[in-house]
């Protein structure tokens, strides 16, 4: 199934200022504090806004594991699904709208503080028949626009995302979080690595076969609510929110984060 994404540095533009194994794909996250040099390997024009149900509590006979799910309300499913969806309309979890991108993690070659080349960090594992394989470690970066991807929506529109990495800093754990990023030249040699299709992620983590294999067990009611305003331990609330509308004219604000990267030699930040 081709996806039709809500795709781009225009819906990138839009949220930054509204209210609002195999087949297994990692994701790049930052706690508190956390320091990653990354590149991106989505091109800015093609990074695409996500309704998400994440955070999803699933049974297990050890416990409990987290799942994150493409709600089968987005906008590129609503046909397939007759715009219903069991995580919304039995379970009763949350969906938010977040941009996904790919990014390989890197390691860097420094002279000094200046770095002057950059390697994609390897991750081992296991494979089925119990042979350890190493991989580059690509994943997903699950972000909102106004404090991470309007900014480099800002840089793009400077420079080609493609031809810097960056060193990206978190300071905050709450709704005060911000991300410092830190632009850098050096880009890693990607010509033997084979680099999974992002759409193809996004159709698998909302399809029919996922929803049905993954929520068995999963009861109504169950679920918390991760969303803005909730956190760990509060209950969800039955009333579903909307998918997120932008607002007025977001020009102005893309400017002032271009500024402050122009040149490639500041250092910026976005702040939620």
């Amino acid at each position: 199934m081709a996806l039709d994404l809500r795709k781009g540095t225009d819906e990138i533009r839009k949220a930054a200022e509204s209210s609002g194994g195999g087949r297994f794909t990692p994701f790049i996250g930052w706690k508190d504090g956390d320091v990653k040099l990354v590149h991106f390997l989505t091109a800015a024009q093609e990074i695409p806004k996500v309704r998400l149900h994440a955070f999803v509590e699933i049974p297990t006979d050890d416990g409990t594991r987290w799942d994150t799910f493409v709600c089968r309300k987005d906008p590129a499913f609503r046909e397939e699904s007759g715009n219903t969806c069991k995580l919304c309309d039995e379970i009763g979890h949350v969906a938010t709208d977040k941009f996904m991108a790919l990014a390989v993690e890197l390691e860097a070659t420094k002279e000094g503080k200046k770095i002057k080349s950059v390697t994609p960090a390897m991750r081992k594992f296991e494979d089925r028949e119990g042979n350890e394989r190493e991989v580059p470690q690509i994943g997903l970066v699950i972000q909102g626009a106004k404090n991470f991807f309007s900014y480099l929506g800002a840089y793009d529109e400077r420079e080609d995302l493609s031809d810097a990495s960056f060193e990206v800093q978190r300071e905050g754990a709450s709704t005060d979080t911000k991300y410092h990023f830190f632009p850098i030249s050096a880009v890693p040699d990607l010509t033997d690595i084979e680099v999974p299709s992002l759409e193809s992620i996004i159709e698998r983590m909302g399809s029919e076969e996922k929803y049905e294999t993954d929520l068995e067990g999963v009861l109504p009611g169950s679920q918390k609510n991760w969303s803005k305003g909730g956190g760990k331990g509060s209950s969800n609330s039955k009333k579903e929110t909307g998918t997120a509308q932008p607002t007025g004219n977001l020009r102005s604000q893309f400017e002032e984060i271009a500024e402050q990267v122009k040149g490639k030699s500041a250092a910026a930040e976005a702040v939620s």
